[in-house]
């Protein structure tokens, strides 16, 4: 039960006790009895020690009501906090992105000029610095070649070379 159903219920109870009271005293006064002195003054304590204890309960609750409050404060900073950090890594990944975009056309324009250089060599040339590098760039430059060009140096390699380039531009295997 809560505190507030509690204190209620003790204060009902108080209540009826005293109603309790008031009817037995009332009842000895009609068959002459008398009232004992303290009754009141019993009362009366009664009552004061049940305001006390309402008014300790109240401020035990405006107290957790406080604390609460603070707390609701604390994580309103908090939440407040992680969006401003979320929105500032949100800005960073886009600039990383945009970055990456721009280093990616960066790339893609020095290969567009290694290609335009590599299609105005000489064949001879452009087939002996082919042979020299590695397979996946090879074939990347070629694949950007005219077909003619490509024909030219293909014919400056040595038979093998120039079969293995093919096979890698096709995606067949090599023959054993």
């Amino acid at each position: 039960m809560k505190r507030i159903e509690k204190i209620f219920l003790l204060i009902l109870g108080l209540f009826f006790l005293k109603a309790l009271l008031l009817a037995f005293y009332a009842g000895a006064e009609m068959s002459g009895s008398s009232i004992p002195q303290n009754a009141t003054t019993t009362d009366s304590n009664c009552l004061e020690e049940l305001r006390t204890s309402f008014l300790q309960e109240k401020e035990a609750l405006e107290a957790e009501k406080r604390d609460l409050l603070a707390k609701k404060e604390e994580l309103l900073l908090l939440e407040k906090r992680v969006q401003e950090q979320m929105a500032a890594l949100k800005e960073l990944i886009n600039n990383a992105e945009a970055k990456l975009q721009e280093l990616k056309g960066i790339q893609d324009e020095r290969f567009k000029l290694l290609v335009k250089s590599y299609s105005e060599m000489r064949p001879s040339k452009a087939a002996q610095m082919l042979i020299n590098m590695d397979r996946e760039t090879a074939v990347k430059i070629l694949s950007q070649l005219k077909s003619s060009q490509v024909a030219n140096i293909l014919a400056a390699m040595p038979p093998d070379k120039a079969a293995a380039l093919v096979e890698a531009m096709t995606g067949s295997p090599a023959k054993e």
